[in-house]
């Protein structure tokens, strides 16, 4: 009997934290790791893009950013003259989730396009400042 109840306990351990939703810091943290904003909506517009089993940034650029080595969008990289004659700036990201296009304004063809607020744009840009 007493091993029943140790399984029955396990079970609903296992059941609570499996249930658990992650609690992200910010909103742009939620949109990087998860690919929704903090109220649930996805990011990724399945209907544009080309690639559509993407779920989050976090998906190709990793914990950190920086897994694909010439594509980090660590904030550090993207607004560094070092690595972009035209460094990203806000505009010219928002301009990037929205239309595809890279700082230079040639087409970056990565076959993800995003639907996100102008507040989403800003968060997730404020997060990629943290990484």
């Amino acid at each position: 009997m007493k091993q029943y109840y140790l399984y029955i306990l396990a079970c609903l351990m296992v059941a609570s934290v499996a249930c658990t939703k992650k609690v992200y810091e910010s909103n742009g943290e939620s949109i990087y790791r998860t690919g929704k904003n903090l109220q649930g909506e996805r990011m990724l517009d399945r209907k544009a893009s080309r690639i559509k089993i993407i779920n989050s940034c976090r998906t190709c650029h990793g914990k950190n950013g920086d897994a694909m080595k010439q594509v980090s969008i660590k904030y550090s990289y993207l607004s560094s003259r070092n690595n972009f004659d035209t460094p990203y700036n806000d505009s010219l990201f928002f301009r990037f989730l929205d239309h595809d296009l890279k700082s230079d304004g040639s087409k970056a063809n990565i076959g993800v396009i995003f639907k996100m607020s102008d507040r989403d744009k800003h968060h997730l840009w404020e997060y990629l400042k943290t990484l």
